[in-house]
């Protein structure tokens, strides 16, 4: 229809065309592939090579609660986003091809560009543990390894786990699982709906960091303290991955996650805390 608009510019055409094609789920699903790939081999080269049996949390969660409903058998948590992303396909309507190759490239440039705001929000967030004399590590605590030299590639691998699959089950089940529950349960209605389940997956991602059994397991009144300032970080980054989610879909908000967390870590290669 653009091209029947004489107010219309190519490069616009162009612009919503890029917007409206890498948000559709097929297009995310492809963009994230490689991200899931290189997560799941990772931990098969990790697991047979350094002997290390790393897996992110959410991975873990969503495989074990599918075993409890007796559904058994490798890659469960992987099986489960393609069945829901074939589902979101259909149901949105939109043709069944593969975007452009020039998608792909636009894609990586915008998950990098959205997740500096939250790697700087993350050095800003550093700064002030350093001054209320708290840990830095707890912020970005490295994979604990006795091959200490594994450590940064277990972390790339596992920042790959984490742009994917936190952003699948907190983005995707757990705010559109509030977002129903509120509207059709509770009767909720216009934007309080989606800013309760906006806010509400936000402190669940951030709280999910500080579980019994972590690395920054909270189990007491004076690591509640040492944790804050990272738990105050996490929740203003569930808010703005949320809000990338709505805007540019599951993608980008992967993207960004992934591109957030494998700075970090490349940062502490290069520039280490201590």
């Amino acid at each position: 229809m653009d091209a029947l608009n004489p107010d219309d510019k190519r490069g616009s055409g162009v612009y919503h065309s890029y917007l409206e094609t890498s948000s559709a789920p097929l297009a995310c699903f492809l963009f994230a592939l490689p991200m899931f790939i290189v997560y799941h081999a990772g931990l098969w080269w990790l697991n047979t090579f350094a002997g290390l049996r790393w897996a992110n949390a959410v991975d873990i969660v969503i495989a074990d609660g599918l075993g409890r409903l007796g559904i058994a058998g490798p890659l469960l948590s992987f099986i489960l986003v393609v069945i829901v992303f074939l589902l979101m396909h259909a149901m949105s309507g939109k043709p069944w091809r593969r975007p452009p190759a020039y998608i792909w490239f636009f894609m990586i440039l915008e998950s990098l560009i959205l997740a500096l705001p939250v790697f700087m929000l993350s050095r800003l967030t550093t700064k002030l543990i350093g001054y209320l004399s708290f840990s830095a590590s707890a912020l970005f605590p490295r994979a604990a390894s006795e091959a200490g030299e594994l450590s940064w590639r277990a972390n790339l691998i596992l920042s790959c786990g984490a742009g994917v699959y936190e952003e699948f089950f907190f983005r995707i089940l757990v705010m559109g699982g509030m977002t129903l529950f509120l509207g059709k349960i509770m009767g909720v209605g216009g934007g309080w709906k989606l800013a309760l389940a906006v806010v509400g997956q936000a402190l669940l991602f951030s709280a999910s960091h500080h579980l019994p059994g972590g690395p920054e397991e909270v189990a007491s009144l004076a690591a509640a303290r040492t944790a804050l300032p990272a738990f105050a970080f996490r929740t203003a980054a569930g808010v703005y991955f949320a809000f990338i989610y709505l805007e540019r879909g599951f993608g980008i908000a992967a993207g960004s996650h992934a591109g957030y967390d494998l700075m970090v870590v490349l940062l502490d290669v290069f520039m280490p805390f201590d």
